[in-house]
């Protein structure tokens, strides 16, 4: 017996001392020395490590990270595959690196949208990218995504064009260059302090939305490492979390132990400006869409920049699915304490027995919150309003499997609902209830439009709502309906969200809870999509108006000079020819004062929708002034053939104008030819504008 007591209260002490190690920090078995090359120097860019370093989640992970500063000529993806480095930060270009056989593999993505941008000097408020064809742009390594964007703007740079970045805005400032590759983070401030003047160009604007400085490893390490791998990725977006709530500790932190190079103030600029790309208020740190991801391979592919097609099993790193920083603890260990685990297995499967239904709580609000993620994040993308609106309604399904959602909208002219998104209804279903007339007893959406509060229906075959339409979704499987309406701040009505059961059902406060939230990411779409497309057709007009003439809608002398301008580039590439048209009216001031202004503008407008039904449609029809048009004809090989549109013309100009009051009119036109005539925009209107003249004088 005292043997027996003895070695029970030996093994008794083992279990602790076991038990003990397997919860001994990662700390205790010393610390995993791992490296990350930074993308550039030190600055508020890489807040997110330095916080990581200091606050000690790395240590807490077990892990001694060193940064290693980034600098011109330091490639961050060849570091990491040749294994000087063990993480990288990189842009979206590790498409492209991975394209050309380097294996790496995604961790996080900081930057939701990439900082990389062109700017160039301001010379005029109309100028284009357009503008920079043609002309030398310092571009740095990596900026695969500002040349996709320049290619898809037809702009392709020749190889002395594409100089290589200095890292200087003086080049810019001094005119050495006429644009630059920048962080919107970075080179404006320096820009706005020399009180330079400048446009700002980003892919952006084209649909070109690429991720920036995203956290990667190489394949190999990967494989070999996923615990460490998965412990450092975690602990530099607690770093990136903490960074982005204590913004001026971290400046003070890099002016005290990295840099100072750069001033607080710059800094702080950084930050601001880093703060709009990453959208932390919106989606979680290092979020990582593989959709996305996806769509820009697509945009990489059709611009011929990558040949082999993505595998995101391949690409996007897969965290162990039972993590645990305690990699140190010898493998013995585990296997004694795995002995000892069936001495409390019935203790264990007592325990499950409760947990699962909080774990199945847990599994489902994590779906939900993956597709929130989503959401918010093709929200803040300006995506197309039918995918996030499908989207919402996948996110409820997902979470509740044996539901079916729709989203309808409002349309005000007609007070009618219209499907916005009901992907699981059935097609039936959706044709019927599609431009339905809201009113107090139209169903649930129906009446929660027309009523403007939320609807209930627990049991659609006795709810008196229902009555003209609960044989449709019965027919159907459709017996519950809860409906909320889609509110504007203002209280107007954008439209309804609903959810529909299989079975008679009341809703509990959590699904009361996921209807009203559903609803609310409804509004912020819906809100942002109809703020966008008004300021883009606000855009669209303004840019109307500054480049086309108010009275006849044709081109202005403005838009003109550009056109001319790239028909002279477009010209000397290819060694072709064009030609300009330079048209007097003959007589118009007569009519003018005879009839009237408002008659003169309608005989303007008469001899504008001539002249463009004469000329091609590549081709530019522009009013210069009161009485003056003038026309570009591109790829015209001869004088004779510029002729023959001038014969049209005046041909065209020989019946009245403005019937039936029935005025005459005629035209000088001057002819000038580019090369024969002059190199130059100016010497070719100078000639056809003398040529113009010396026909009005021979009439």
């Amino acid at each position: 017996m005292k043997l027996r007591s003895t070695l029970g209260r030996i093994f008794y002490s083992l279990c602790i001392v076991l038990w003990s190690l397997l919860f001994l920090p990662p700390t205790a078995f010393g610390l995993e020395k791992v490296s990350l090359q930074l993308k550039w120097t030190h600055a508020f860019q890489f807040a997110g490590y330095y916080a990581a370093i200091d606050q000690g989640f790395y240590e807490q992970a077990g892990l001694d990270v060193s940064l290693i500063e980034g600098a011109p000529g330091i490639n961050a993806t060849q570091q990491v595959v040749s294994r000087q480095a063990d993480f990288g930060v990189g842009t979206s270009g590790l498409l492209l690196d991975l394209d050309q056989g380097n294996e790496v593999v995604l961790l996080a993505n900081i930057f939701q949208h990439s900082p990389q941008v062109i700017i160039s000097k301001a010379d005029t408020a109309l100028q284009s990218i357009h503008t920079l064809a043609d002309k030398p742009i310092m571009l740095e390594e990596g900026s695969d995504e500002l040349l996709a964007y320049l290619m898809y703007e037809s702009i392709f740079l020749e190889q002395d064009k594409r100089l290589p970045h200095t890292f200087s805005i003086e080049d810019l400032i001094t005119g050495k260059v006429d644009a630059m590759s920048a962080y919107i983070t970075h080179e404006p401030y320096y820009l706005d302090l020399a009180n330079f003047r400048y446009h700002i160009y980003t892919p952006r604007s084209v649909g070109i939305d690429f991720y920036g400085d995203n956290l990667f490893t190489s394949k190999a390490f990967a494989q070999q490492r996923p615990d460490i791998v998965s412990a450092f990725t975690q602990a530099s977006l607690k770093g990136w979390t903490y960074a982005l709530q204590n913004p001026d500790y971290i400046i003070e932190l890099i002016l005290e132990q990295y840099t100072q190079t750069h001033s607080a103030s710059f800094l702080q600029f950084e930050a601001s400006r880093m703060h709009q790309l990453i959208k932390p208020e919106l989606i979680e740190i290092g979020y990582i869409n593989p959709g996305r991801w996806a769509h820009i391979h697509n945009t990489y592919q059709s611009l011929n920049l990558v040949s082999s097609p993505l595998d995101l099993s391949e690409f996007l790193f897969k965290h162990p699915s039972n993590t645990s920083t305690s990699w140190f603890a010898p493998l013995i260990i585990s296997s004694l304490i795995a002995s000892l685990v069936s001495g409390i297995a019935l203790y264990i499967y007592r325990v499950n027995l409760k947990l699962n239904s909080l774990l199945r709580q847990k599994n489902k609000a994590a779906v939900l919150q993956r597709h929130r993620n989503t959401l918010l994040e093709m929200i803040a993308a300006d995506q197309p309003i039918e995918q996030i609106l499908q989207e919402i309604v996948l996110s409820v399904e997902a979470y509740n499997p044996k539901t079916f959602c729709s989203i309808l909208l409002f349309h005000s002219d007609t007070e009618t609902l219209h499907i916005g998104a009901a992907p699981s209804l059935p097609q039936e279903y959706n044709q019927a209830i599609n431009g339905v007339k809201i009113g107090p007893a139209v169903g649930a959406c129906g009446s929660a439009a027309y009523f403007k509060k939320r609807v209930i229906t627990a049991d659609i075959a006795q709810h008196p709502f229902w009555k003209d339409y609960k044989h449709l979704s019965l027919k159907h499987g459709l017996k519950a309906c809860w409906s909320e309406p889609i509110m504007r701040k203002n209280g107007h009505l954008l439209g309804t969200f609903a959810i529909y059961h299989t079975k008679v059902s009341e809703p509990t406060s959590d699904d009361i809870q996921l209807i009203r939230e559903s609803a609310q990411l409804a509004e912020i779409a819906i809100e942002r999509h109809l703020a966008y497309d008004e300021l883009r057709r606000s855009e669209e007009r303004h840019r109307h108006l500054a480049q086309h003439d108010p009275l006849t809608g044709l081109a202005n002398r403005s838009l003109f000079s550009d056109r001319l301008n790239q028909s002279l580039k477009h010209a000397k590439r290819h060694s072709s020819s064009f030609a300009v048209l330079l048209i007097d009216l003959n007589g118009f001031k007569p009519i003018n004062d005879e009839f009237g202004h408002n008659f003169g503008d309608l005989v303007l407008k008469e001899v504008a929708t001539r002249l463009k039904a004469i000329v091609r449609e590549s081709d530019t029809v522009s009013r210069i002034g009161g009485d003056e048009f003038v026309i570009l004809l591109h790829n015209v090989d001869s004088r004779a053939a510029a002729q023959q549109v001038v014969d049209k013309i005046h041909q065209a100009f020989t019946d009245p104008f403005c019937e039936p009051d029935s005025v005459n009119l005629s035209c000088s036109i001057g002819i000038a030819l580019y090369p024969d005539d002059g190199a130059t925009e100016i010497e070719l209107t100078q000639v056809a504008d003398i040529r113009m003249y010396q026909n009005k004088q021979g009439r």
